[in-house]
């Protein structure tokens, strides 16, 4: 996998693991597009890793097709399409409004869908394409996340799924990352703070277990397209979980059930 002056997009690049991912594949040698709703963010990236930064929303498809036209006019067709951005929850469950419940599936569902309409065409033309979908735990284990969550984690997988089953004859190599609890801005780190790690005194961070970085999450993301390996679990227990589930489906529902109302601090 030679990545030296191919053209990459990252989407939420600016922070956590769309930041690692930018900067990991700039030390690759590849020209990435840093991509985020937030311009001094991308900027500052992009900066730093002799990038370009474009500022935008992605559930826009207008947008999408606007990033990827700029990348292309900068530096050749995208090789590496990293669809990375995200965002937690926005509304309370079945309560969500549809504005709420819209929202969340445009930022964790069809951006994924708009990112592809516009790179693959080009990918297959070429015989080789990268995409790397950074999802969630939660589409392979629904846990404490809220609905929204939950149910764009699991479409994304689904597409992700669909576009490798469709296309991997044809050079196309998709990879999923599917971690659990990483320190980034969802746990509440400083995501401007250029010297902020996760610490064994955090309290929170303490009582959720098993946080990684998210330099980690992107080592193991380019390790995975080395390989054309799908799936990337940070968390190994995440693997085991969802083998328990494949195994008793209403076993895991029940036992997770449990968790879940003991993590609510309610009776079980």
């Amino acid at each position: 996998m030679d990545l030296r002056n191919r053209c990459a997009i990252v989407t939420g690049a600016g922070h956590g693991i769309g930041r690692a991912l930018a900067e990991r594949l700039a030390v690759e040698g590849a020209k990435v597009v840093v991509a985020d709703v937030h311009e001094a963010r991308a900027e500052k990236i992009a900066d730093r890793i002799g990038g370009t930064a474009f500022v935008g929303d992605v559930s826009d498809p207008d947008t999408v097709r606007a990033m990827v036209q700029a990348a292309v006019d900068a530096y050749g067709p995208v090789h590496v399409c990293c669809s990375n951005a995200g965002i937690g929850d926005v509304g309370p469950d079945l309560a969500s409004t549809p504005e709420q419940v819209e929202r969340i599936v445009g930022v964790n569902l069809l951006a994924h869908v708009w990112a592809a309409q516009e790179v693959v065409p080009a990918m297959l033309e070429a015989g080789e394409g990268y995409l790397v979908q950074t999802i969630s735990s939660a589409a392979l284990i629904t846990g404490p996340s809220g609905m929204g969550y939950t149910l764009t984690k699991h479409g994304a997988l689904g597409f992700a799924e669909w576009l490798a089953l469709t296309y991997a004859h044809r050079g196309l190599s998709v990879t999923c990352l599917c971690p659990n609890a990483v320190y980034t801005g969802m746990l509440g780190r400083d995501e401007d703070a250029e010297d902020t790690s996760a610490g064994p005194d955090d309290e929170f961070l303490a009582r959720i277990g098993d946080v990684v970085e998210p330099e980690l999450v992107a080592d193991m993301a380019l390790d995975a397209m080395a390989e054309r390996r799908f799936l990337v679990l940070p968390h190994p227990r995440v693997g085991e979980s969802f083998q328990r589930k494949a195994g008793d489906y209403d076993r895991w529902l029940d036992g997770t059930n449990r968790r879940l109302r003991r993590m609510r601090g309610e009776d079980v």
